[in-house]
């Protein structure tokens, strides 16, 4: 999906069209936001030579940031030590323009709710000026889904943010009790009109312990991606340093065959 992107970069640096990448959690604790860290780590690594930027884009509509939030899980506020990080959710929220706010590290654009922005939760509006005006050319959307099924109209949220992604990447953890918590919210997945086709499944933390086949009949998803499960010193290790697992093989070697 980048493969194409990425090329025509080299004959027009700044592409027509922007790429969104919406890496959509079913339920949580699915990994939908390690994963979506990861690959905007791997993708900015590719577009080190590129004109292209990469911009981490969070979409949460929840009241309160709950523990060990997105802001948390990368380091922003050792990412940023020394330096301002510009909330652009508050400037979404006032109505100030969003592509002068630029919060650059590691190749990265980080646009990220900030624990000072915990309070009313976004209105959907402010959720599209998001999406629509943040700085980038390749945006990875960290969605939480499971965050969006209290209301119907929590639900028609959901769906019009997920049909503004050309790539939709659904996160499952192949643990039983995780899948049970992950039915409501792949069934929206699954009622948009490109869910056959454009829709990639992914299992993410697939160990030999997972039983595929038990899982495929209880999701009847036949056509799908695994994401290895890594040793939890690697997990560790990792976000100590305020680093993704873009960098480790076998997760290098996942993102090319789902991203390209």
């Amino acid at each position: 999906m980048i493969q194409e992107i990425f090329c025509n970069s080299k004959k027009n640096p700044k592409p027509e069209k922007r790429r969104y990448i919406g890496f959509v959690g079913l339920a949580a604790g699915a990994g939908a936001t390690t994963l979506a860290f990861s690959a905007a780590e791997y993708l900015a690594a590719r577009m080190k030579k590129s004109p292209l930027t990469v911009t981490m884009l969070e979409l949460d509509k929840r009241t309160d940031l709950p523990a060990g939030c997105a802001y948390d899980k990368v380091g922003i506020d050792r990412r940023f030590a020394g330096r301002q990080y510009v909330s652009i959710y508050k400037a979404a929220l006032e109505n100030k323009p969003l592509r002068e706010v630029l919060n650059i590290d590691e190749g990265i654009n980080w646009a990220l709710r900030a624990p000072q922005d915990r309070g009313p939760a976004p209105a959907a509006s402010a959720l599209f000026r998001l999406l629509n005006n943040v700085s980038g050319d390749i945006i990875v959307c960290d969605i939480p889904a499971y965050a969006f099924l209290k209301t119907g109209e929590d639900r028609e949220l959901l769906l019009s943010l997920l049909a503004d992604m050309d790539d939709i990447i659904c996160v499952f953890d192949p643990l039983p009790s995780r899948l049970f918590a992950s039915v409501r919210a792949a069934e929206i997945c699954r009622s948009l009109p490109c869910a056959d086709t454009d829709t990639i499944w992914l299992f993410n933390k697939y160990n030999p312990g997972a039983d595929m086949r038990e899982v495929v009949r209880f999701t009847g998803i036949k056509k799908y991606h695994l994401f290895p499960a890594l040793p939890a010193e690697i997990v560790y290790r990792a976000e100590y340093a305020c680093r993704s697992l873009a960098s480790r093989p076998e997760a290098g070697a996942a993102f090319q065959k789902i991203l390209g």
